[in-house]
């Protein structure tokens, strides 16, 4: 990347050129093609426009969709973040990737989207499977790969969560799902769609956890949970943990209020709703019949068990469920 981004000249030399790279990658907006080439070879241009990560208009280049973020040693495309966006980056991206770190053996991304957590993975274990519903997400998810110069290291399956490695078992595997709760009727982008309760792909996930980990592997995701100020409901992980027999423990590091600020973002998000109804109204009658005050957001990690457990912290809230 250095050398990619070297020009002749003084630092003064090389800045104008660097910041039309940010402008036009991290920013979103429209770069000079002469300023831009000043830092990438024509010919490395020419293949970002083959792969529609940029598009060029007489002499300005736009990013279009895909903005380029660095994440933990890496560099990866992504969508910008909008309602109508199929390939999801955001802070629990990072938040999972510093939770996995080291990773060796033989893993698995779930809903892997542009690859965030594969690559990770990839730089210290033996091989990565990425899996996602997605097929949009496989030539992305390449890109990224060879970008980093970690192809050799992946394969991307195009499946529905645990289906393509039916059969495998794995030492680590992580997924950031989507986990926003969200209404019957309301329309909602798959990368957030967590179902009424935020758990339904987190459910499906542990469901079949048993069979895909290895004896002594480790599973690792985030989600979120409803509750109030008393603390989370638990109930559905520890139907979880009891029917795959599995040692759960959750840490949460922030909630949010159910408040008209929430009330905002999820209508800002959502699509649509069915019969044209209010989307806040939605939400908000959905929350009250849960008895939801609060959002829980949280950092997993399950491993078989003989005994099943759910353990639970949040600041001043701690909880646990012993032999479940």
């Amino acid at each position: 990347m250095d050398k990619l981004l070297a020009v002749d000249g003084c630092d003064e030399a090389r800045t104008e050129p660097r910041e039309s790279l940010a402008r036009l990658f991290g920013a979103g907006q429209p770069a000079d093609t002469a300023q831009v080439e000043r830092c990438l070879p024509p010919e490395i241009i020419s293949t970002l426009e083959s792969l529609g990560l940029v598009n060029r208009s007489g002499d300005t280049l736009t990013a279009g969709e895909y903005r380029l973020v660095y994440h933990l040693g890496l560099f990866l495309f992504c969508q910008t973040l909008t309602a109508s966006a199929k390939l999801y980056y955001g802070n629990d991206s990072l938040a999972l990737s510093r939770l996995l770190l080291p990773v060796e053996g033989r893993a698995l991304d779930l809903c892997t989207g542009v690859g965030t957590q594969a690559l990770v993975c990839a730089q210290t274990a033996a091989s990565v499977t990425a899996v996602d519903v997605e097929p949009l997400a496989e030539r992305i998810f390449w890109i990224n790969a060879e970008l980093n110069g970690l192809s050799e290291k992946v394969e991307f399956l195009v499946g529905d969560l645990l289906e393509p490695v039916a059969g495998r078992q794995f030492d680590r595997i992580c997924c950031n799902p989507p986990f926003m709760p969200v209404p019957p009727g309301v329309r909602y982008p798959r990368f957030a769609d967590g179902g009424p309760d935020g758990l339904a792909i987190v459910r499906r996930l542990l469901a079949g956890l048993p069979e895909v980990l290895a004896p002594d592997g480790l599973c690792q995701l985030v989600g979120a949970v409803l509750g109030n100020s008393d603390g989370p409901d638990l109930s559905s992980l520890e139907n979880m943990a009891a029917g795959a027999r599995l040692k759960l423990a959750l840490s949460s590091p922030t909630c949010e209020e159910l408040d008209d600020a929430m009330l905002a973002s999820c209508a800002a998000t959502a699509l649509a709703c069915e019969g044209g109804g209010d989307v806040k109204q939605a939400f908000r009658d959905h929350w009250a019949r849960l008895g939801a005050t609060r959002i829980y957001y949280f950092l997993l990690s399950a491993s078989h068990a003989s005994h099943p457990t759910v353990y639970f912290e949040h600041d001043d809230v701690h909880r646990a469920t012993i032999g479940l």
